[in-house]
C-alpha cells in the first residue's frame, strides 16, 4: 500500500487575528525578533499596522510569503548575536520596495527585484507596504556555490535582467505550488531553486568584480579554502600565502583587493570563528577564544570585535545567554519551542 506523501510543515501568521493592530505588532515583533528588530515609521502609524505571513519548512531551506505595511528593520550586532544565526536571506519584491544600507553598501529595491542579504551582518532598512517571497538559507548550503560567500550582503538583482526574471519567475512559481507539494519533493526543489541563486549572484558585477578571468576565481577559492582550514595558525600570514601558492605580494592584494585586503580578510573570518565559540553555551573564557584564534592582544581583539559586531565579546555572550533564558529581560516568545519560527530557523542545518 503506498504511503501518503508528508506535507511541508507550514506557519501562519495574519494580524487580522488578533484583537488590535497594537496586539498584532508586537506579536508580530517577538516573532521575527530572532531575525530582524523592527520599528513603525512613527508612534501613530501602529494604528494602520498590517501583517500576514506564510511559511513552509521542508528543510534545510525556509520559503515564505509576507504581506506587510510600511515598518524599519534592523539587524544591528547585538540582534547578530542575540539571535545566533548565520543565514543568507534571498528575497523577491513583488510589489513596493525598500532602501537601507548592508553594512556600508547602499541597497535600493524595486518590485521584481531580487536582494540578498548576509544575516551575519549588520543591516537597516525601510519597507514601504510591500508584498515579498523569502527563502532563508543556512550559510553552510550555498556558500560553497559562490565564488565569494563573504561578498553579496546587499546584492540586488535587476528584476528586468535575465538572470532577475529568471531567478523571480521560478521563486513565484515554486510559492505557487508548495502548499500542494510534499516535503522531499520540496526540498529537492529548493535545493536546486538554492543553485540557481548562487549562478545568479556569481553573474553580478559586485561579484565578478572579484575577478577577471576564472583562473582567478579557482586560484581564489583555493586560497580561501586554505584560510579556513588554517586560521587558527600563527603562522598564517601574505608572505606564507604568497609561497605556497606563487604569488607576489601585489598580486595577493588584487585577488583580496575586494574583501578589503588579505590582511582585513583573514582578521574577519578569525572574527566569526571567535563570535561563534563566545555565543555557544559552556565556552572557554574570551580571552582564551581569542589567542586560539590568532589574537595575542585581548585589547586588540575587542576593539576589531566591536568594530565588526558593534557589539563586545562580552556583551555578545551575554546577549547569548540572555536568548537561551538566562536573563530577565526577554521577548514573549523567550525559549525555542515558544516560539515556532525561532525553532525553525536555529534548526536548519544544512542537513
Amino acid at each position: 500500500m503506498p504511503q501518503a506523501k508528508q506535507a511541508v510543515p507550514s506557519l501562519n501568521f495574519d494580524s487580522a487575528a488578533f484583537p488590535s493592530a497594537e496586539e498584532a505588532f508586537w506579536a508580530w515583533r517577538d516573532l521575527v525578533s530572532i531575525v530582524f528588530d523592527i520599528a513603525l515609521p512613527s508612534p501613530q502609524a501602529i494604528a494602520g499596522f498590517s501583517c500576514q505571513m506564510q511559511a513552509w519548512h521542508p528543510g534545510p531551506v525556509l520559503i515564505g510569503k509576507l504581506r506587510c505595511s510600511t515598518l524599519h528593520f534592523r539587524r544591528a550586532g547585538s540582534t547578530i548575536a542575540r539571535g545566533g544565526i548565520d543565514h543568507y536571506l534571498a528575497r523577491l519584491n513583488l510589489s513596493g520596495g525598500f532602501s537601507g544600507n548592508a553594512d556600508g553598501r547602499q541597497v535600493a529595491v524595486r518590485p521584481g527585484d531580487i536582494s540578498v542579504l548576509d544575516l551575519a551582518r549588520p543591516m537597516y532598512s525601510s519597507a514601504s507596504g510591500s508584498e515579498s517571497i523569502s527563502l532563508l538559507i543556512p550559510r553552510v548550503v550555498m556558500a560553497p556555490m559562490l565564488k565569494a560567500p563573504d561578498d553579496v550582503h546587499g546584492v540586488v538583482l535587476p528584476g528586468e535582467t535575465g538572470c532577475g526574471m529568471i531567478l523571480g519567475d521560478h521563486m513565484q512559481s515554486l510559492m505557487a505550488r508548495v502548499p500542494d507539494m510534499s516535503a522531499s519533493d520540496c526540498a529537492s526543489l529548493l535545493a536546486g531553486t538554492v543553485a540557481l541563486i548562487a549562478g545568479c549572484i556569481g553573474a553580478t558585477p559586485q561579484v565578478q568584480g572579484l575577478a577577471a578571468q576564472e583562473v582567478r576565481v579557482a586560484l581564489l577559492v583555493r586560497i580561501r579554502r586554505y584560510i579556513d582550514q588554517h586560521l587558527a595558525d600563527p603562522d598564517l600570514t601574505a608572505q606564507a600565502i604568497c609561497d605556497r601558492f606563487g604569488l607576489s605580494r601585489s598580486s595577493l592584494h588584487r585577488l583580496f583587493e575586494v574583501s578589503g585586503g588579505f590582511t582585513r580578510y583573514v582578521q574577519e573570518r578569525r572574527l566569526r570563528r571567535c563570535f561563534a565559540e563566545i555565543v555557544e553555551p559552556g565556552g572557554r573564557r574570551i580571552a582564551d577564544i581569542a589567542f586560539a584564534w590568532g589574537f595575542n592582544n585581548e585589547s586588540v581583539f575587542s576593539r576589531a570585535f566591536r568594530r565588526m559586531f558593534q557589539v563586545s565579546p562580552r556583551e555578545a555572550r551575554a546577549a547569548a545567554q540572555q536568548r537561551r533564558g538566562g536573563g530577565a529581560r526577554l521577548p514573549a516568545w523567550r525559549h525555542r519551542s515558544d516560539n515556532p519560527l525561532a525553532d525553525w530557523i536555529l534548526g536548519l542545518t544544512g542537513e
